[in-house]
């Protein structure tokens, strides 16, 4: 019976999987394929219900102040590797204008609330339910990090892979950078 189980949980996630892989790549390159080209892209629109708090959180309101937007999931054993470095970097940065904002997608609030709490992330965290942001980055897998400018724009690098204290400082610099 146990067996069942767990081969019926894998068929769910790999058909997930699936599915996520077709709506990214159905709407050709995001911003993910055009940033890992070294071009700077305007951000796509984010505005998701918070997970942190109640109310939404939209990109477009954080104009002015360098944004870090990592796509992740509670059940994703690279985002759990890099969430306390993701939650001290932002901790490091948040009085010098920078801004940090997690975007947990096909997760249950449950899950993801409690991933935020395990691993001390008390930055802002946004719920994309169905990951219908996916296709407009160019996500393809989680975790994925973007850094957004000043201005909006999305600028290199793009990080696929769990980020390391070194990576986002680098993009941090480099989007601050951004004229």
């Amino acid at each position: 019976m146990r067996i069942l189980r767990v081969l019926s949980a894998a068929g769910v996630v790999a058909l997930l999987a699936l599915l996520v892989w077709q709506v990214a790549h159905r709407h050709g390159p995001g911003v993910a394929q055009k940033v890992d080209k070294g071009r700077i892209v305007a951000a796509p629109k984010l505005d998701l219900p918070r997970l942190d708090l109640a109310g939404r959180l939209d990109l477009a309101s954080l104009r002015g102040s360098v944004v870090v937007v990592n796509f992740w999931q509670s059940s994703c054993l690279p985002c759990k590797q890099e969430a306390r470095t993701l939650a001290a970097t932002a901790r490091a940065w948040k009085d010098r204008g920078v801004v940090f904002v997690g975007v947990d997608a096909l997760d249950t609030k449950s899950a993801a609330r409690a991933y935020l709490k395990r691993y001390g992330v008390d930055y802002p965290n946004v719920r994309d339910a169905v990951a219908t942001q996916y296709p407009n980055w160019g996500v393809t897998g989680v975790p994925e990090t973007f850094f957004v400018d000043r201005h909006g724009r999305v600028v290199p690098p793009h990080i696929a892979g769990p980020a390391t204290r070194q990576d986002l400082e680098d993009g941090i610099k480099r989007a601050r950078e951004s004229a």
